[in-house]
């Protein structure tokens, strides 16, 4: 029982990350079958039409490092196989670095009738900010500074989850009332990402022992 009950953190953050991918699942079809989807506005559209391969590359860059950074987490798959550890992290690395690239690339797109200025220049800062974080990552990894190198990739996932942490906010709200317009969902995208990045924070801070969501973290170790 003390298993199950120390394994629900992990599970639900597998369930949070899920989300994305399968919405990512759900417009990849849409675009394939030509058809908008349930949830899809007219910006999205756009975007769509004008660069469907930076889309694509987009969903499945963000899918990769989602799944893939999920499981990078596990102290035992570092233990057991570091080479694949290892390969895994580069897959991870390239996947997130398409999925930041495509979305500023996407937001290039004139959408100033459907997204509003602080949207789409929060969209930007948090994309050039997740690619300076997957950096750091990179460089302490390959400075063999291990500790470093897992804080800032709890930052780079933290980040990634940014949108499933906005559905779970805002899928609710849609659902009772509607489709919300206005500053409320704007000021949501930007809370879910701080509350994002101020639980990893926690994460990393923890220190010794076992961190939230069962994230292996020491900072006894350089």
């Amino acid at each position: 029982m003390t298993r199950i009950f120390s394994a629900l953190p992990r599970f639900a953050l597998f369930l949070l990350a899920l989300i994305p991918v399968l919405t990512g699942i759900a417009i990849l079809i849409s675009m394939a079958e030509g058809s908008l989807g349930t949830f899809t506005e007219p910006v999205d559209q756009v975007r769509r039409d004008s660069h469907p391969w930076a889309v694509i590359g987009h969903i499945v860059g963000g899918s990769a490092m989602l799944m893939l950074g999920f499981w990078q987490f596990s102290p035992r798959l570092r233990r057991a196989a570091p080479a694949l550890h290892r390969w895994t992290g580069r897959l991870l690395v390239l996947g997130g670095a398409g999925f930041a690239l495509s979305g500023l690339l996407m937001n290039a797109v004139p959408t100033a009738q459907d997204d509003s200025l602080l949207y789409n220049s929060t969209q930007n800062v948090v994309a050039v900010l997740f690619l300076v974080v997957l950096a750091l990552g990179v460089t302490a990894a390959r400075q063999r500074r291990m500790a470093a190198h897992r804080a800032w990739m709890i930052r780079a996932y933290a980040i990634t989850l940014g949108v499933a942490t906005q559905t779970v906010i805002l899928l609710p709200v849609f659902l009772i009332g509607g489709e919300v317009k206005g500053l409320i969902p704007d000021l949501v995208v930007i809370a879910a990402w701080v509350c994002n990045l101020a639980v990893a924070e926690a994460v990393i801070r923890r220190g010794q022992g076992k961190p939230s969501f069962g994230l292996p973290y020491r900072t006894s170790r350089s």
